[in-house]
């Protein structure tokens, strides 16, 4: 006797089970294939039986053979579970296909200038129709923004973030080095302590910045006072004051570029390299445009 047809959900999964059961030929391999014990196959498969009022598998210490109803049955269902495992991806490339829309990135400024224009370039080259917009703000309020979806992606430095909530995946690394001018008495040096460099003027970042913060951390760590010449705002303005001999600093390295007319001085210091990355929520897929942009950013790795 037959049951009665259950859920559109129970069956699918039934088909599903029972489907790669025959392609492998083995009950015990269908389960270790799709995460499930041995007897939540077999019963999946008996539930499949009690419904159809038909034997579809046959059990004997020999192994497992195919009825002729679970062959037939197989012929229908396989091209089925197929077509539902694909319908997903099938409909998020529809979308992407049919809306390009444009995905929205907060970044910090050193992010904006120094990062990511090879990565936009690159972007547009395989996504012309998809319009990329920036925007600075600090990373606490870029974070917020993320959370509240006005933006698809938060660039910057890996800092104290709720690890809950947010996933991280690295870009690039960087390090704190001093720039001077390539006239300066420092130009000619591979390295440099810091307690040497501040007998120099600097050019600093304004009071209060992230930017200014960066430098006033490490000076705070060894212990000296750095003789400020010039506050600007913005690594581009401050490298050109350093161009001009007024004075050195010390920046991320990221923010210099081989235009620069500038030497780049290692610091002898014990400091960590930065990480600098980029920011999705954690378990929500990001927009078709945003999935597009990460995949130029950082791609997964392959997974074997």
């Amino acid at each position: 006797m037959r049951r009665p047809i259950q859920s559109k959900r129970d069956r699918v999964r039934q088909l599903r089970v029972f489907c790669e059961a025959v392609r492998l030929g083995s009950v015990t391999a269908a389960a270790q294939r799709l995460g499930l014990t041995q007897p939540a196959v077999s019963l999946q498969v008996r539930e499949l039986e009690l419904e159809l009022g038909a034997e579809l598998l046959e059990r004997s210490r020999a192994g497992m053979a195919v009825t002729p109803a679970g062959e037939r049955l197989h012929a229908l269902a396989a091209p089925l579970v197929r077509g539902v495992d694909a319908l997903f991806g099938d409909f998020a490339g529809s979308l992407e296909a049919q809306e390009p829309g444009r995905v929205r990135v907060a970044a910090s400024s050193a992010g904006v200038s120094f990062v990511l224009p090879r990565y936009v370039a690159r972007f547009h080259e395989r996504h012309p129709d998809t319009a990329v917009h920036l925007e600075t703000i600090s990373l606490d309020a870029r974070l917020e923004r993320l959370q509240e979806e006005r933006v698809d992606l938060v660039l910057g430095a890996k800092e104290t973030y709720h690890e809950d909530r947010f996933a991280y995946r690295e870009l690039l690394t960087y390090h704190r080095v001093l720039i001077c001018a390539l006239d300066h008495p420092l130009a000619s040096r591979e390295r440099i302590t810091p307690h040497e460099a501040v007998a120099y003027r600097a050019i600093v970042p304004p009071a209060g910045t992230y930017s200014r913060q960066f430098g006033e951390r490490a000076a705070r760590e060894l212990g000296i006072t750095v003789d400020v010449a010039v506050e600007v705002g913005g690594w581009g303005m401050l490298k050109r004051y350093v161009e001009a001999g007024v004075g050195i600093s010390v920046v991320p390295s990221l923010v210099v570029n081989d235009a620069d007319r500038l030497a780049v001085v290692a610091l002898d210091a014990d400091f960590p390299a930065y990480s600098f990355g980029v920011f999705t929520v954690r378990d929500r897929m990001p927009t078709p445009a945003a999935r597009r942009f990460l995949e130029v950013l950082a791609p997964e790795p392959e997974r074997p």
